[in-house]
């Protein structure tokens, strides 16, 4: 069984029971390689490496290698182009080395779950939203790789500030005009004068949530005094509000407010 979710500069994928490749490279891309269950035979310039569930291993773009998996085995393979990583999060290591990680299987996997699903049902087509998990999914990663990233509950610890920040504020100002439109990362950074990576980090410890969720919000709350005092139809309120689709509306509208939305229009 294979699955594949793609992004502009990431690519995810899980294989599994006896799964197998013919060698390879990728001159563009970082490859992550984590088994989740069971034993991942991995041959990298043809030296041999048996990963068991968590044992993670890094190949650097131009790396030959390939896999083969036993019979109920899993793995996910998470691929980034070079120009993902923020100078300061480089790899820096020489081509002939690969790091190797540990990571916790369960936890990986829940979260693969959750990225696949946010880009499957819509995000892939909101830039904002691919961007973010491509965010998500790299700090993940980078803390995988330093070790000081997750605490032992599996969650991110963030810790929201009292200061005011004008330059987050300018952000948020700007997002109260443009939320029906497409935002991007590269957008609001600049905005906030940080890298996109800081900007991430710099908008949840202020906010208490990511950029994409604060978007989403002010498009439900608009929806929501729309059901209520116009006569539009369910799709014509997705559809200027930005959402790739009426399902992807949906999704989001039911997940926040706990109902459909037109279930919510008729209980006024």
């Amino acid at each position: 069984m294979e699955m594949t979710v793609r992004t502009e500069r990431m690519e995810l994928f899980k294989g599994s029971h006896r799964f197998a490749n013919q060698s390879h490279n990728h001159e563009q891309f970082y490859q992550f390689t984590i088994p989740t269950q069971g034993i991942c035979h991995f041959t990298m310039e043809n030296k041999p490496y048996r990963l068991h569930e968590g044992e993670g291993l890094i190949q650097h773009p131009g790396t030959e290698h390939y896999l083969h998996l036993d019979e109920a085995s899993s793995v996910i393979i998470i691929k980034f182009s070079k120009d993902a990583f923020p100078q300061e999060n480089q790899l820096h290591a020489p081509p002939e080395f690969s790091e190797q990680m540990r990571l916790n299987p369960s936890d990986l996997s829940r979260k693969f779950k959750d990225w696949t699903t946010e880009l499957m049902f819509g995000g892939s087509r909101e830039l904002l939203a691919s961007q973010e998990t491509e965010i998500q999914v790299l700090e993940y990663l980078k803390g995988a790789l330093s070790g000081s990233m997750m605490l032992e509950d599996g969650h991110h610890r963030y810790v929201s500030t009292q200061v005011r920040d004008i330059h987050l504020e300018q952000v948020l100002a700007y997002m109260r005009e443009y939320y029906s439109e497409a935002v991007s990362i590269d957008d609001l950074a600049a905005i906030a004068g940080q890298s996109r990576y800081h900007f991430m980090r710099s908008f949840r410890a202020y906010t208490g949530i990511t950029p994409y969720q604060h978007l989403l919000r002010m498009r439900i709350d608009d929806a929501k005094h729309r059901l209520r005092n116009t006569s539009s139809s369910i799709a014509e309120i997705s559809c200027s509000l930005g959402f790739s689709s009426p399902s992807q509306f949906h999704r989001v509208f039911m997940k926040m407010v706990g109902m459909t939305p037109g279930g919510y229009r008729s209980s006024r």
